[in-house]
């Protein structure tokens, strides 16, 4: 068994090492990636109903590619009012366009619209929100789109992982609203990265 398993450690190691990703950037998504999981597992925090639960055997994902984290500039938009965004099952939240990103991703450039909860709890003061939907959409992943959260930055530069993307609560629980991303965060590529279906 010991031997099995120096051999699996060595393969993924030589994989690792062949596919160009570094080792302390593939153990980070992979640990975020478990603690996802582990969210989902446990009874007091899974989104999951009590019938999902039980036949739940975790989350997949596309293969972990470092070519989807990208360096995004970002441009604040200033004194920009509150609209509802619409959500799921009919509703609307508060929000507000923060500003939009600029990105090159295998060689094209695109612009994603960045939101901001207007009443958004005291954990998430510092998080924005990127709600988007690609190719994938509807197929590999869900057709009411991804997200990504990211943190406020300092300055103009944000870093966006695409293989941090997640699908909304509301795909495993209809007791959950989540927004629909807007019509311009259509990236016409597929976005292998992150949660899949």
């Amino acid at each position: 068994m010991r031997i099995v398993n120096k051999l699996v450690v060595g393969a993924v190691l030589f994989l690792t090492a062949c596919n160009g990703i570094d080792q302390a950037y593939l153990d980070s998504i992979l640990a975020h990636r478990n603690s996802t999981n582990h969210t989902f597992f446990d009874a007091q925090t899974t989104p999951l109903d009590t019938n999902k639960l039980k036949t739940f055997t975790g989350l997949k994902f596309f293969e972990v590619n470092p070519n989807y984290k990208v360096t995004a500039t970002l441009t604040k938009y200033a004194d920009m009012p509150h609209f509802e965004l619409p959500h799921s099952h009919n509703s609307s939240k508060p929000y507000k366009q923060y500003g939009k990103i600029s990105f090159t991703l295998n060689g094209n450039n695109y612009e994603l619209t960045v939101l901001e909860a207007v009443n958004k709890k005291e954990e998430y003061k510092n998080y924005l929100l990127i709600c988007f939907t690609d190719l994938t959409t509807g197929t590999e992943t869900y057709g009411g789109g991804r997200y990504l959260d990211i943190e406020i930055p300092k300055n103009n530069l944000v870093d966006i992982d695409f293989n941090l993307a997640y699908h909304p609560y509301c795909l495993y629980n209809s007791n959950y609203t989540c927004p629909i991303p807007p019509k311009e965060n259509f990236i016409n590529t597929r976005i292998e990265a992150g949660e899949k279906l």
